[in-house]
């Protein structure tokens, strides 16, 4: 039994089968999967956009959106 002040949170912390709908990946590749994303890739993007905007009062944005 619980307080109003206590809380029974472990039936809340298993995965549900909204977590495993298909809108949710799991145990994919992901981001690794494409070619373009890998680390030596994104480093020459982004020392390309440092090149073009410099010098610029607005820094060149890290994460890289498709």
């Amino acid at each position: 039994m619980t307080t109003d002040r206590e809380v029974d949170v472990s039936d809340k912390t298993q995965p549900t089968d909204e977590t495993k709908s298909k809108g949710f990946q799991q145990d994919g590749k992901g981001d690794k999967a494409i070619p373009e994303n890998r680390k030596d890739e994104k480093d020459e993007r982004l020392d390309e956009a440092l090149e073009e905007t410099f010098p610029s009062s607005d820094p060149v944005s890290v994460k890289i959106t498709k």
